[in-house]
């Protein structure tokens, strides 16, 4: 019997009654297709718009749409205005049109409820009549244009859900007219096979011999990320020390060149998703210590799951949503944003507390495990959607019902 390919198995198994349109620029990126991928293989017929050509922050080159293996032909990448403009693209094409010929019956936008590209889809959707959900990361009450709250507002009073990735940006969903369910929906971590924790063989010590103790970083090397604060913190405390800084971005240089007595800084960049446990394999803790601007705050934080989610504690400012991510997980420490002597001292702590570190890194990977995989991720989303399609044949029924005689 000829094996069918993977994509061709999903469809063969997916029911005509749940098809779902997913619209959102992070789908460009196999990553963040994979829960998407989960609900083809729970029987969901899934459609993906994205951009045809998306540009990233730090790439020369444009990011081109490429699907998992199974999705490949739900992908549709269509053109888009103001490409990299996450909250201000646009999408070239008659987008009620395409939901029409694709038979939408559900739709999630991977946007904020602020974003063009959600009041786009929304007035694309409604004549339809399908039911949509909107993601809510923002965790600032930012004071938007008149035009753009305007927007916000009409969105989340059509949204029959939201899709917030944290409680903070529930509370603000509702507060700024969410009508819909509004229910936590994590990413998720993308499934990496455990890496070997060689490192964990051999004490993390600054005595002669011992391999020197190594704090990690992960993410875009920008001044909001507090990285100045970790290099401050390193330097204070006893050598070696190694810090590791997996990204790219604006301080790139001048991190490279970092001088820490005794101890050195390097950087890596251009590592794949797939290819971050390696990176994560190196570090002996992973510190996330970013500040508070006027217009920003750490929203999520996924870098701290993936790093628990490979055996690596973490340690974290109160900036945002870590604090509450660090309690949830379990897998970390919380310091004062801007307190070098206060990084510096939980460092320390667990570079000599090898049973700490081992226990916070223990503790954090269980509760991703629970709360963070792909399929504990697609739960919460699949549950709401199920719910959205409910609601709308409801709706669809009622609206079809004759008029009872007078």
């Amino acid at each position: 019997m000829t094996e069918q390919p993977e994509s061709a198995a999903l469809q063969a198994q997916s029911d005509p009654r749940r098809r779902l349109l997913v619209v959102g620029h992070p789908a460009v990126l196999r990553v963040n297709q994979l829960l998407y991928r989960e609900l083809a293989r729970r029987g969901w017929q899934v459609d993906l718009v994205v951009p045809s050509s998306w540009r990233g922050e730090y790439s020369q080159q444009p990011i081109l749409p490429e699907a998992l293996p199974g999705l490949q032909d739900s992908l549709h990448p269509v053109p888009v205005l103001l490409s990299g403009r996450a909250q201000r693209h646009l999408y070239l094409t008659r987008c009620r049109a395409l939901a029409r010929r694709l038979g939408t019956q559900v739709a999630f936008l991977e946007a904020e409820s602020y974003a063009l590209a959600a009041a786009q889809w929304r007035h694309a959707l409604l004549p339809l009549g399908v039911p949509f959900g909107v993601q809510a990361y923002e965790n600032i009450d930012r004071r938007l244009p008149v035009p753009v709250r305007r927007l916000r507002s009409l969105v989340l009073r059509d949204a029959a859900f939201v899709a917030a990735r944290s409680d903070t940006a529930a509370q603000l969903a509702r507060a700024w007219g969410a009508r819909g369910e509004i229910g936590f929906a994590p990413p998720a971590v993308p499934g990496w096979a455990a890496p070997a924790r060689t490192r964990d063989a051999e004490p993390a010590s600054g005595g002669t011999g011992a391999r020197p103790f190594t704090i990690g970083y992960a993410g875009r090397l920008i001044a909001s990320k507090g990285l100045e604060d970790l290099l401050a913190a390193v330097r204070l405390l006893p050598a070696p020390v190694e810090l590791l800084l997996l990204g790219n971005g604006e301080l790139r240089e001048r991190l490279d060149r970092a001088e820490i007595p005794g101890s050195r800084a390097r950087v890596i960049d251009g590592l794949s998703h797939e290819q971050m446990p390696s990176g994560y394999a190196q570090l002996d803790v992973l510190v996330l210590p970013s500040h508070t601007t006027p217009t920003w705050k750490e929203q999520f934080g996924r870098v701290i799951i993936e790093s628990l989610w490979c055996g690596v504690p973490v340690v974290g400012s109160d900036s945002g949503e870590i604090p509450w991510l660090i309690e949830l997980t379990g897998g970390g420490l919380v310091f004062r944003e801007g307190d070098v002597a206060a990084l510096a001292a939980a460092l320390t702590q667990l570079r000599e507390q090898p049973g700490l570190r081992a226990s916070l890194a223990r503790a954090g990977h269980e509760t991703v495990q629970r709360t963070f995989t792909v399929a504990a991720a697609t739960d919460p989303l699949e549950r709401m959607l199920l719910a959205a399609l409910r609601t709308g044949a409801r709706t669809a029924r009622g609206a079809r019902a004759p008029s009872a005689p007078r």
